[in-house]
């Protein structure tokens, strides 16, 4: 428990915390030390999203001299070669930069809904004593998240399912979209369609992760999620729709799946089967899910499921589709449950 006589931490007091120590080195007294080129440097620190700063600004701690050593070595040592420790140093810069900005929206939200004195009404100062308290915590829960995803995904290494390699996949891929989200964002206020968005994400991720998929990205009204196979990704798409519609905060969605091949490349999906599936996704109906006649194909055998053709439609880059609606043969079927 804090000390309640204690003062408040200082924004500088809790850079230094996190930074792990004064700022003491100059850019190319950095490099210099660890024996790499002032390019070399600048190249990794670009990738990792840090801003530039001049060579006279004294902007480096020990620890990015450290964590620049650490990097060096790999490619020294040939565990990785210098474009490819490149795009982890990117994988890393671009997710931790997400996840930042994420916690802090979220914990700005926290202290305004607080009614906790110390919380400050959501107020720069609250938070800075906020995050000096949990700090710790979230760097511990990042390590712990990072190793568990790590461990899932070599034991897919291991197990690869037939026919995937490590760049490409047959995987099911589907889009949720929210419904009326342009006119929503022009009618709620700010902090209401944070809220609406912040529920959606939540939501989403909680139901593609429970039904064994994978969010790939939210992108404001879309999240896009992939399956090992279509059962699966039908299962989620609909799931989805029956949350959202019960939902009091989120509008209704539609969802479009498609089953391919898929390119995967720094953690994001590509290829003609993406595209089939956004082009699904907008030809829904509000609260439906629907797929192609292919993948419908790999869904018939189940009697869990109903497929219901569709008016045929012309889709750009498809030529003429006839979307196939994914409905459940009845209400016992159970679908994800969350509670």
């Amino acid at each position: 428990m804090s000390d309640p006589s204690a003062e408040p931490p200082s924004v500088a007091g809790l850079e230094l915390s996190l930074l792990g120590g004064e700022r003491r080195w100059r850019r190319r007294e950095v490099a210099r030390s660890v024996g790499v080129s002032l390019m070399s440097a600048r190249k990794l620190w670009r990738a990792l999203g840090f801003a530039s700063v001049s060579d006279e600004d004294i902007a480096f701690t020990d620890a990015d001299r450290d964590a620049l050593e650490r990097t060096v070595s790999l490619v020294r040592e040939e565990l990785l070669d210098e474009e490819t420790t490149i795009a982890f140093a990117r994988a890393l810069g671009q997710t931790t930069d997400r996840l930042v900005s994420w916690q802090i929206e979220a914990l700005m939200e926290h202290l305004v809904r607080c009614p906790h004195p110390d919380c400050a009404s959501g107020s720069p100062s609250g938070a800075v004593a906020h995050l000096a308290g949990i700090a710790d915590d979230l760097e511990a829960l990042l390590v712990y998240a990072w190793r568990r995803k790590l461990a899932a995904a070599v034991s897919r290494l291991e197990h690869p399912p037939a026919g995937q390699e490590a760049s490409s996949a047959r995987l099911t891929v589907g889009f949720a979209d929210l419904v009326s989200y342009t006119r929503l964002s022009q009618r709620l206020t700010t902090r209401e369609l944070g809220v609406l968005v912040q529920r959606f994400e939540g939501l989403a991720a909680d139901v593609v992760t429970a039904g064994r998929g994978r969010v790939i990205k939210t992108v404001g009204d879309e999240v896009l999620f992939t399956a090992d196979d279509p059962l699966a990704a039908a299962v989620i798409g609909l799931s989805l729709s029956e949350r959202m519609a019960t939902d009091e905060v989120v509008p209704d969605v539609r969802v479009g799946i498609a089953h391919g091949l898929v390119l995967r490349s720094l953690g994001d999906v590509y290829g003609s089967t993406v595209n089939l599936a956004s082009r699904l996704t907008a030809l829904a109906e509000p609260g439906t899910v629907v797929t192609d006649s292919q993948t419908g194909m790999m869904l018939a055998a189940h009697e869990g499921l109903v497929l219901v053709p569709q008016r045929r439609r012309q889709v750009r880059g498809f030529g003429p589709l006839q979307p196939l609606l994914i409905t459940r043969a009845g209400p016992t079927e159970r679908l994800i449950d969350l509670d």
